[in-house]
């Protein structure tokens, strides 16, 4: 293993980093180097991140059985998303909610973690859900492919259903994107055996890429992908 890597925790984003861009994974994650431009792209984007961090918020406040606190000085479109949110996604009894769930698991001595927007344990189902507050539309095969996915449906079958709903099957997995601020559906992969293996290589090579890459060196870092 790359001794600057002993006990990192790897997740959908610092894999998806390294996807992206190893040089960026290098910075981020090993140097600990974080930079803000004062710009006005960079500026938006996080102010669109501050959206996504309170309107999570909310929905977790919501499946927690807590006051939102939302009142007439709340952004409007807080109070629209989660009249869409309560209505797709409306509390029954019976169910269990798991908002902001987070897991760990070790995966060929490498450890994984993934914190979930939400979980519902539901009719032997299991569902996994992510609110996504960006403008730009998800379609079903960027969803498939995202590395979120990838992990997130890994972990649900590794951690959630063999440890907790062995009875259950994994074809009864899924993860469904939701996109409050868009009048578009909901876009859900369902799992099954097969993916799951192909999504237990994709993990494995590209964290076997990770270790391997010498981090020292900033000229052979791209060159390992």
């Amino acid at each position: 293993m790359n001794s600057c890597l002993k006990n990192f925790r790897y997740s959908q984003n610092s894999i998806n980093t390294y996807k992206s861009c190893p040089l960026k994974f290098k910075y981020k994650y090993i140097d600990r180097i974080n930079w803000k431009y004062d710009d006005i792209e960079h500026r938006e984007y996080y102010e669109s991140l501050k959206t996504g961090t309170d309107f999570h918020l909310l929905c977790e406040r919501y499946f927690s059985n807590i006051p939102l606190g939302i009142n007439s000085s709340t952004n409007t479109d807080f109070q629209r998303w989660m009249d869409k949110v309560k209505k797709l996604v409306p509390i029954k009894e019976g169910y269990l909610y798991l908002p902001e769930y987070e897991v760990m698991f070790n995966l060929d001595r490498n450890i994984i973690q993934a914190k979930y927007d939400l979980i519902i344990i539901k009719d032997n189902k299991i569902e996994i859900w992510d609110w996504k507050t960006e403008n730009r539309e998800i379609t079903y095969k960027n969803a498939l492919n995202r590395m979120q996915t990838i992990v997130y449906l890994f972990l649900a079958e590794e951690i959630i259903r063999k440890n907790f709903y062995p009875t259950y099957d994994i074809e009864n997995i899924s993860m469904n994107y939701y996109q409050p601020g868009l009048e578009n559906n909901i876009i859900t992969i369902n799992y099954n055996k097969k993916l799951h293996e192909e999504n237990k290589l994709k993990i494995l090579n590209l964290i076997n890429n990770i270790e391997s890459t010498d981090f020292n060196n900033e000229n052979k870092i791209n060159k390992n992908l």
